[in-house]
Formats: structure tokens, sequence, C-alpha cells
């Protein structure tokens, strides 16, 4: 296997050590467990709502350093796996709702950016759903008319208008859809700064061991970690893949790893094989998609493919390492843009996402004072920013756009117990992989 570097290319472009571990016992008015993206835009809005209130963040590890900090960095109005399932469980009108919201949490995310002056690389330049053959034409059609349902359109290029924007062989057709790119590390760590210029302690370096609930009415509910107790009328449970963890969302969240390569940064030489002048996302119109886009330093990143499910070690590192994954995504690098050929990858690492059985996220309200926010499958950047919202709404009790759509306190379907969860994504992803195979 080639001498990749196995961690996380955006997590080696800003230097950050942990702060503020917890020690001892604390009272505030909102406990916040998890401090990736979901959990720092709950506080940022919680704050920006209300600032005379005093908000905690508690995470294992570095604020934005595990599931935010991973990502991809694609900026896009996806809710869950797709507009096709969010339409299908929750009906048009309440999915136009719930996109049109996604959709103005890309546009915030940038206006954050230069109000709070944050060097996220932030880059508005939508990004492109490409069609590789017949069937994956069929698809851009059948959301087309799924877009036309919540009453909007969108054109479905051909070859030569597509290839136009990313010049490849592979592409047949394309659509062009609002989005943006983003470094997530830094944006996740610039939002962690925002926070704590605001007054929110964020206590890195302190894993959360429970959750107990409030014994009596009024009473505060208690996050327990190895080094102390934080006592909080109100407790947001954001902790993305790690959330199957704590008491009442056992089965809800399966950990999948979505794997990625990113080269080493292109020649002006390099760069010119390839016409790509308006530096837009890409991503294969199927389930097992592939993605593409440059960095700020003009690197290329290639992932998706096969999700793979660790059921024993879920959050094990060692998983790092996956030749199979990383050949497969070689091949299809080089099958996609074979004027590149020569281009070298340097990183090859993987993430872990949060997986639901029903393929969209889940908020809403545990118990009194206790709310949750979890499972965005791999499409999280925008629409966890909604989610910050939402839960906002739900601490402070208010009725709202956000606090009334439909995927809050929807149902939240299980998975079943092991090893029948194992064997059952091993039979779906063939399904999966046959239909993508025949578009």
């Amino acid at each position: 296997m080639p001498n990749y570097r196995h961690e996380v290319y955006w997590q080696t472009t800003e230097a950050a050590e942990p702060q503020d571990a917890l020690t001892g016992d604390v009272d505030c008015d909102v406990a916040v467990v998890g401090a990736g993206f979901t959990g720092m835009w709950t506080a940022y809005s919680l704050k920006k709502a209300r600032p005379e209130l005093s908000v905690r963040l508690l995470d294992a590890g570095l604020a934005g350093g595990a599931a935010s900090g991973t990502a991809d960095g694609f900026v896009t109005p996806t809710l869950g796996k797709d507009l096709d399932q969010l339409i299908r469980i929750y009906g048009a009108e309440a999915a136009g709702k719930a996109s049109a919201i996604v959709g103005r949490s890309i546009l915030e995310i940038g206006r954050f950016c230069r109000r709070e002056k944050v060097d996220a690389e932030y880059e508005a330049n939508d990004y492109l759903m490409v069609a590789l053959n017949d069937g994956q034409l069929a698809r851009l059609e059948h959301d087309r008319q799924l877009a036309l349902k919540l009453g909007s359109d969108t054109k479905i290029m051909d070859a030569a208008e597509s290839r136009a924007y990313v010049d490849s062989p592979e592409i047949r057709g394309a659509v062009r859809v609002g989005g943006a790119l983003v470094n997530p590390y830094k944006l996740a760590r610039g939002l962690a700064r925002t926070l704590r210029a605001a007054g929110v302690a964020i206590h890195e370096r302190t894993p959360v061991q429970r959750v107990e609930p409030a014994a009596t009415a009024g009473a505060p509910h208690t996050v327990v970690t190895a080094a102390g107790r934080v006592r909080a009328p109100q407790v947001v449970l954001a902790t993305s893949a790690s959330q199957y963890t704590f008491a009442g969302f056992q089965r809800r969240v399966l950990p999948m790893w979505s794997y990625v390569l990113i080269s080493e940064p292109l020649t002006d030489e390099q760069l010119g094989r390839v016409h790509w002048p308006g530096r837009e996302g890409l991503v294969e119109a199927k389930t097992f998609l592939h993605c593409g886009r440059f960095t700020a330093d003009n690197r290329v990143m290639w992932a998706g493919g096969r999700a793979y499910y660790y059921p024993r070690s879920p959050f094990d590192r060692a998983h790092m390492r996956n030749p199979a994954i990383y050949r497969e995504l070689t091949g299809s690098f080089a099958r996609f843009f074979p004027a590149w050929r020569d281009v070298r990858f340097e990183f090859a690492y993987g993430g872990v996402i949060d997986i639901t059985r029903d393929m969209m996220p889940h908020f809403g309200t545990l118990r009194p004072g206790l709310h949750y926010g979890y499972g965005y499958c791999g499409n999280g950047i925008a629409a966890t920013h909604t989610g910050g919202r939402i839960l906002r709404d739900l601490v402070l009790g208010e009725r709202t756009d956000y606090s009334t759509l439909a995927l809050v306190d929807a149902p939240r379907p299980t998975f079943p117990p092991e090893p029948i969860s194992f064997a059952g994504y091993q039979v779906l992803s063939r399904v999966y992989e046959w239909k993508d195979r025949r578009g």
C-alpha cells in the first residue's frame, strides 16, 4: 500500500490544544454534551438569543475534533440521505419547509464567518450532482421532479454543458445545486473561539459517562464525568455517532466509517490539465457516491465509496488503515480524471458518521429539559446549523419555524440488535451496490 499519512488533513491546517478540562462540580443554565457542530451551534444560538444564560459544553476530545472536523467540507441543503427520503417520510410540504430552512443555513454559515472573522476557507461556489450512466441520468430527472413538487426547477445539463464546469470524460450530465465548501476543522475551531469569547465554557478532554435525569420536577439534570458533575435544568445531547451510548438512544444510531483521499498540492501544470475553473464541489448521483473538491491549497480530495460498519470496535483508529477502500478510491479517481494519473495522494483516512434507521436526522425532547440532536447521515454541515436553531428553541420552550419542523419529536425507529444489524447492513450494502451498478 502507498505510504499514506493516516491522519485527518483538515486537522493539520490549524494547531489546537485541549483547554479547560472540567475539575469539580459546577452549575449552569444549559449543559451541552458534545462540542461538535450541533452542540456549538446550539450554544451560539442560545447566547445570541439570551446572552445572560450560562452555557457549558463538554467533549471527550477537542471541540470540533471528531466528526465535525473530519467532514469533507460540503455545505449542502441536504437533510439526511436525500430529498426523496425526506419527502417519503414527511410529505412534500413539510420537506419543502425543512429544505428551505437548511438552505438558509448555508448562507448563515458564510455570514457567521464574515461577521466573526473566522477564516474557514468558505467558498460559495455551489456543487454539481453528476451522472455517469443512464440510470444516474434517470435519478437526476427523478430529483428534478421532486424539486418541482417543492416549487423549484433545476436544469439537467448534457455532457458538453457539464464538462464546461468539470472536464471529466465520465460525466454524461449534471445539475448545479446551491451550496458552498469549507475547511470544516477551521470552521469548528473558529466557532469554539467565538463561543469562548462570548463567555461559553468548553470543557475539552472531558468524557461524559452518563446523564442522570432530574429526580423531581424542577430539579436539575446531572452530567456525570470522572472529574466532576455539571448540574443544569436544561441538557442537550449532541454526540453524533456516540449518541447510542446514552440511555434512551440505544440502537438508534449506527456508527459507520466513510473514507477520504487527499492529494499533494497540485502544480500549475497539473491543474491546467483538467478544466475546473469554478472549483465547484462534485457529487456522484448514486447511493455509495464518490465526491471531489479542491482544498484552499489546491489539493484534490476524492472520497466516498462503500461505508463500513465495525460493530465490535466502532471508534478504533486502526480502521483508518483500509487498503480495500483506498484501492477502490484510487481506481475510481483514475477513471474519472485520467489526466491526473500521476497525482499522488498524501492523506488517506476515515471518519465516523451517524446513520439512523430512517436515514434522517432526529431532534426532540426526551423528557422535560433533556433534548437531543443527531443522525445527519454524512450531510451535516448546514443541517447542524439548522439543528442548533432547533435545539435553541426547544431549550427556550418557544414554538418557532424551527421547533415545529416535522423532524422534531418525530418517531425514532431503532435498529435490530447485533448480530442482526451487522448482517442486515451487509445485505443492504450489496443491494445498494447492485442498484448503483445498474443505475
